[in-house]
């Protein structure tokens, strides 16, 4: 297991996967903080639309007036839910092209540096080294005792 734990391709390589998925988490929690605060946004105006309604409708004398108050707050309501799907549509659009980017930007390394663990492995098996037990023991040929 010598050759693995001091393998500097292999060392490369993992850290740049950890590189790629502490950018991806990263991307995804901001993703996910924005997603929360347009949603207690919503929720805060829902509220607030809610009590405004309820407080004139509840002034409302005949039932004329009460229909009409509460035709008054469809459009309000429409309204927020339409600006909410609209946010909602941008920020899953700007979190496609942050993920999008950070695999572009990150596919080169990862392909160089899976390729130097593998040019590792090929020149340690070439060298004589075949199996990780073998070479761990003292047997650099990898044959048995």
């Amino acid at each position: 297991m010598q050759f693995l734990s001091d393998n500097p391709a292999l060392r490369s390589h993992l850290e740049s996967q950890v590189d790629f998925i502490n950018e991806f988490s990263q991307k995804a929690f901001d993703t996910a903080r924005q997603l929360n605060e347009m949603n207690l946004k919503l929720a805060r105006q829902t509220i607030e639309g809610s009590l405004h309604a309820s407080r004139e409708l509840l002034g409302c004398t005949d039932p004329v007036q009460y229909s009409q108050a509460a035709m008054k707050q469809l459009q309000p309501a429409t309204e927020r839910i339409r600006s909410w799907q609209e946010h909602l549509l941008r920020v899953l659009a700007g979190a496609q092209a942050d993920f999008t980017h950070a695999a572009e930007a990150r596919i080169p390394e990862a392909s160089r540096s899976a390729g130097a663990v593998a040019d590792e492995l090929v020149r340690h098996a070439a060298a004589g080294v075949t199996s990780p037990l073998a070479a761990s023991e003292g047997n650099p040929a990898g044959k048995p005792h």
